[in-house]
């Protein structure tokens, strides 16, 4: 058994790339992990709740900052067109960390910010980087290059972030820290990669670039602010109802599961995104692969997430202390809603790649809608609890109907390449 899983390993090149990128994952989130159990006992809820919306901020001007066209790097068969895209996306990173530099300004003028957001553009601009580089990097298939910024990264955050807690910076420590992570892994990518992005002149127009991809600009840009207003938007709307305690503790159990769903998952998605666009561009078939990782995921996840469902309260208290055993509690209801998210995210290169994005775009209105509606009326009427285990229930069959779509797309292109073969 242990021969053939090295044999397997070995020779299937896609499950190399995912050994690679998962190793560099999974260290990273180790990493994080272990710093958090640290840095729960040097932050409060309050510090994470002021770095919860500085990031809340940072992430909707990176959602715009290259126009979804990071994603569109790793779909065109020439090079020379995939280092056009990479190059305009930097150019537009660059003005949206300027143009976030000057609403910063703007609005200093009509009201008082935190000096800290006078480092919004320039972590935007880092950020934006990373994405540049990394979908480039997966393009190439030079993996090694992901899974070492995603470790220097964590090893910024974790190092700065423990010192500043050390001596009481409060959230501007996190804040700091965060920054010093996005810095480190810019210039790392930037230093490894560049060169090869501009070896080659652009022979993309802009008005071509936006003719190709016009569904990155108009229908994914869009889509990612109704993400994020759903994950983040949520956090401002809860304080109008509930304490900031509750909404802190909901955030740290949030920060939890997402490491855990991106040690899981992160790095199967970018080899298989690159993987399914090579092969539906060469008309190739991509269902058996799906279903192999998935099955393989399902094995893996299950067992931990059930662990956390029956066991979280204690976990929480044990790992980060007494004080986060409400973090604890959310984690248990949350777990279904993020085992599942683990496996639509895992297919949600999907749309991208079978141009299905207006339809996905629709799914993440309706989904948002809910949650937004949800948060109004547990508000009002209910209890926490209450709206946390809604939240659970309604974005568990989400994640359902997601997956079942991106089935439903998968299963129509490998019958339409059965038809093309009959004829």
């Amino acid at each position: 058994m242990i021969k053939r899983a090295i044999a397997f390993i070995t020779k299937t090149e896609m499950v190399k790339h995912m050994a690679v990128l998962a190793g560099g994952t999974a260290i990273a989130q180790v990493i994080a992990f272990l710093s958090t159990t640290l840095l729960s006992r040097l932050y409060t809820e309050a510090d994470y709740g002021e770095f919860g919306v500085f990031t809340s901020v940072v992430s909707f001007f990176v959602a715009v900052s290259s126009l979804r066209l990071e994603n569109a790097i790793v779909l065109p068969k020439e090079d020379e067109e995939a280092n056009s895209i990479a190059q305009w996306t930097l150019k537009l990173n660059c003005f949206f960390a300027l143009l976030a530099t000057a609403g910063v300004l703007g609005y200093m003028l009509i009201k008082p910010l935190a000096f800290y957001y006078f480092l919004l553009g320039p972590t935007v601009l880092f950020m934006g980087v990373i994405q540049v580089f990394n979908f480039y990097s997966t393009r190439q298939k030079s993996y090694a290059f992901n899974s070492k910024s995603r470790i220097l990264i964590s090893i910024a955050i974790a190092l700065v972030s423990l010192v500043l807690g050390y001596f009481s910076f409060g959230d501007l420590g996190l804040i700091i820290g965060f920054i010093a992570g996005q810095l480190v892994g810019a210039l790392f990518l930037y230093k490894s990669i560049y060169k090869e992005i501009i070896s080659t002149a652009n022979t993309l127009t802009w008005k071509a670039l936006k003719t190709k991809y016009k569904d990155f600009f108009y229908v994914s840009t869009p889509h990612v602010f109704f993400d994020l207003i759903q994950s983040s938007g949520v956090i401002i709307l809860m304080s109008s109802f509930f304490a900031d305690a509750l909404i802190g503790a909901y955030f740290f159990a949030i920060r939890v599961l997402k490491i855990l769903v991106s040690l899981l998952g992160s790095s199967i998605y970018q080899v298989f995104y690159q993987d399914v666009s090579k092969n539906f561009a060469s008309k190739q078939p991509v269902l058996d692969a799906i279903n192999s990782i998935l099955k393989k995921l399902v094995y893996l996840s299950i067992p931990i997430f059930t662990i956390l469902m029956l066991f979280g309260d204690r976990i929480f208290v044990l790992v980060f202390g007494d004080k986060w055993l409400s973090s604890g509690e959310f984690s248990m209801i949350l777990a279904p809603w993020f085992l599942l998210n683990l496996f639509s995210s895992t297919l949600s290169f999907v749309p991208l790649v079978f141009n299905k994005q207006k339809t996905s775009f629709g799914l993440a209105i309706a989904n948002t809608t809910v949650k937004v509606i949800a948060t109004i009326i547990c508000g009002y009427y209910f209890d926490f609890y209450t709206l946390i285990y809604v939240y659970s229930i309604t974005q568990s069959l989400a994640m359902l109907i997601n997956l079942a779509w991106y089935y439903a797309i998968v299963l129509r292109y490998e019958k339409s390449l059965i038809k093309t073969e009959e004829l």
